[in-house]
């Protein structure tokens, strides 16, 4: 297990330390805006009236005039030539940094697939280097996948964009229902409660969930230390170790799970100006489960299993108000289980995550969160949500 941590560690620090300290160089270098360049465009005919929409201070990423017909026509090419040409929506749109560092990316995804597939179809999927191997082939198809995403995102878009992360709080509070429909259990309906403060760069969190109609519980805990970014939702990397409890009465059977992992969050406008409003964030860890049953008496010791832990998510802000993320979890030992495949990969991929949360703008402390979940169980959720006092 060590030769995982190590590579798990060296990936994500190289690649949060080089986002985020490609963001500051960038806010460091860029130069001020010449008065005449940064002032508005007198537009004196339709043409000139095309340019003034789009022309921006010298030193953001379109400096230059884009045409209008451009700006209309980039989404349809990313719709149609961008899951080829990663980054095509975003050059069509003049969003040339986009453009390029969405190219780059689809190139590093490819790299990374083609290494891990084809690493884990030369050894077999060897237990000795099934690790390294998967975590390649899972963020090769994530970067994959996020670069086509974040082009029709920045055609779309057009860099206009208001949405960012919200103020910072000291905790929150999530109190909800879930209902699960799974075919392999009788549980249906959840009570769930959860719980997150900061104390310092420290991240305590914990999260219960309790059947409301057989006897099965789950309750998660722990606690994470920021190692890049500020203690708000912005670009971050932190480090987590928690433990997960989970106990099915009805079936005579509990596990209990220890996790290490690195978890964090980029803002793409950190990554090119065209993107801001949005995000990505994920994790990568090591888990070690134990497993007990009711029948034999030998509590949660007697069989134990190594979990891969890797979550890829992309997200939008909605204003400084809330936020939705589209996140694939590679974890199967939850309440939502895998998702079932028919190929070879059967039992080996994990869940699907919708969620979205919202804060009042007339009682900015509370909000709501909804959420569907797709495993080999369907969960549906809706909770409401308390927060400390804001702080800028």
């Amino acid at each position: 297990m060590r030769l995982p941590l190590l590579l798990l560690a060296w990936a994500l620090l190289s690649v949060g330390g080089t986002a985020l300290a490609q963001s500051g160089a960038d806010g460091a270098t860029a130069e001020p805006a010449e008065p005449a360049v940064a002032a508005e465009v007198v537009a004196t005919t339709e043409l000139d009236a095309e340019v003034a929409e789009v022309a921006g201070p010298a030193g953001t990423e379109r400096a230059t005039p884009c045409p209008r017909w451009r700006r209309r026509l980039a989404p349809v090419v990313s719709l149609l030539a961008g899951p080829v040409v990663h980054g095509a929506g975003a050059l069509t749109g003049c969003h040339r940094l986009a453009g390029r560092r969405l190219g780059l990316t689809q190139a590093a995804g490819l790299g990374a697939l083609i290494v891990g597939g084809g690493g884990l179809v030369i050894t077999g999927a060897s237990r000795k280097t099934i690790a390294p191997f998967t975590y390649f082939a899972i963020s090769g198809i994530g970067l994959f996948m996020f670069s086509w995403v974040a082009d029709l995102y920045a055609a779309i878009s057009d860099g206009q964009a208001r949405g960012r992360p919200g103020p910072n709080t000291a905790y929150e509070l999530n109190v909800g229902y879930r209902q699960v429909h799974d075919p392999q259990f009788d549980h249906d309906a959840f009570a769930h409660v959860g719980f997150g403060a900061w104390l310092g760069q420290q991240r305590l969190f914990a999260e219960v969930d309790v059947a409301l109609d057989t006897d099965t519980q789950r309750g998660r805990f722990g606690i994470a230390r920021r190692l890049l970014g500020g203690t708000g939702r912005g670009s971050s990397l932190e480090l987590e170790l928690a433990s997960t409890w989970q106990r099915f009465g009805a079936d005579g059977f509990a596990t209990l799970t220890g996790e290490l992992s690195f978890a964090g969050r980029l803002d793409l406008a950190d990554f090119a100006p065209a993107l801001v409003g949005s995000f990505v964030e994920g994790s990568l860890g090591i888990g070690l489960q134990m497993v007990g049953y009711q029948a034999t008496g030998g509590g949660v010791g007697e069989e134990a299993h190594a979990l891969l832990l890797t979550r890829l998510g992309y997200g939008v802000y909605l204003g400084e108000t809330g936020e939705v993320v589209l996140s694939y979890d590679h974890r199967r030992d939850g309440l939502e289980g895998g998702l079932s495949t028919e190929s070879v990969g059967a039992g080996n991929i994990g869940f699907l995550d919708l969620r979205g949360r919202g804060w009042f703008p007339g009682a900015p402390r509370w909000g709501v969160e909804g959420s569907i979940t797709v495993g080999s169980a369907w969960i549906v959720g809706a909770s409401i949500l308390h927060r400390g006092s804001l702080d800028r």
